[in-house]
């Protein structure tokens, strides 16, 4: 039996990250098809014209669209052969987008624009590691440059030009360095060496910042797999804190309260009761209600695990050692009601009796 549990959030920064770009993949995927379907649905004209013009097509024009996506699916595997230096292989397979049904045109350009997206997204994961450990897997990403040789101040900020605009201490420090050609050895290497610290502190600020809002993604994704329905989850959750809700259909006016410290690096959760007026008014329900919670949360703790958000529970009370808070319900959000045939039923007999 539980009651309030709290736990030590850990984050695999790697995993946690190729775990978010996985989910937003298969959400655009989803979306892609969703709207494919609403095509065919509500414009069916208008899909059979389309069908018409591909049809149609010149064998260059399907030639080209056959080329993208096999350049597009080579790009991938390669940045994944590269990953495997730093992340397990079965990681990289969890991101792997599923091919598009062969022949269906609206499919097959969500996959390639899904594809090539997430190619971006491991490419900047992967730059984004190899600035922070200052390894040359970076140089075997970046497209090929002028053989021109490269100054040690131009090979550092080359690391971090895909993370857009140069922060005014790091820039600064590069152009005192470019604006003293004659400075004495010792004073250059002395800013080179400055250079690169700030380089790295900017590359793991920007790192843990991506690992904090991914890690928001996993655990609102891996909630909504599990079934429960999820208020909407900040991506800042886990740099300011905050607090979640999520509630099974079926469960009444009782749902789970996560509260995220940012600060202690710790989450806890606790069953709650709606109420119209807070308090602590106990319930024969309340014991059933976490007794249940307890039973499901070794599954939420192996599906964040999974994708990369370990919790280390630190804290459980038994079920009933701290009465269930009364939440006002005005300050809760609001979940669907169930609407399933049974469910509706039993509103009508209800209404006739």
């Amino acid at each position: 039996m539980s009651g309030p549990i709290t736990a030590i959030y850990v984050a695999d920064p790697l995993t946690v990250m190729l775990s978010a770009s996985a989910i937003r993949a298969a959400q655009a995927i989803a979306e892609g098809y969703a709207r494919a379907d609403n095509l065919r649905a509500e414009q069916q004209d208008y899909r059979n014209r389309l069908r018409d013009e591909l049809k149609g097509a010149d064998a260059a024009g399907r030639e080209a669209a056959a080329q993208a996506l096999l350049a597009a699916e080579a790009e991938f595997e390669t940045l994944a052969a590269l990953a495997q230096r730093y992340v397990a292989q079965e990681n990289i397979d969890a991101m792997r987008p599923a091919r598009a049904q062969a022949g269906d045109a609206l499919q097959q350009a969500t996959y390639l624009h899904t594809l090539q997206a997430l190619t971006g997204e491991l490419r900047a994961i992967l730059l984004t590691e190899s600035a922070r450990r200052m390894d040359d897997l970076g140089q075997a990403i970046l497209p090929e440059r002028d053989v021109t040789p490269l100054t040690d101040v131009q090979r550092l900020l080359a690391r971090i030009s895909h993370l857009g605009e140069l922060p005014q201490e790091i820039a600064g420090v590069a152009k005192e360095i470019a604006d003293s050609p004659f400075m004495d050895t010792e004073r250059v290497q002395l800013l080179t060496t400055e250079l690169r610290m700030r380089i790295q502190r900017h590359v793991e600020a920007v790192r843990t910042r991506e690992v904090q809002a991914a890690s928001a993604l996993i655990l609102q994704q891996s909630l909504k797999d599990l079934g429960y329905q999820v208020e909407e989850v900040s991506s800042t959750l886990f740099v300011e804190g905050g607090v979640v809700h999520f509630r099974r259909q079926g469960w009444d006016n009782y749902m789970v309260r996560m509260r995220v410290d940012a600060k202690a690096g710790t989450s806890n959760f606790n069953v709650i009761r709606a109420a119209e007026e807070a308090g602590n008014e106990l319930s024969v329900l309340d014991h059933l209600a976490e007794d249940r919670w307890c039973a499901e949360f070794p599954a939420l703790l192996q599906a964040l695990d999974v994708r990369g958000l370990h919790l280390n529970v630190t804290r459980r009370k038994a079920a009933g050692e701290l009465p269930v808070q009364r939440v006002q319900k005005d300050k809760l959000p609001t979940f669907a009601e169930e609407d399933a045939p049974e469910h509706r039923q039993k509103l009508h007999t209800r209404e006739l009796t």
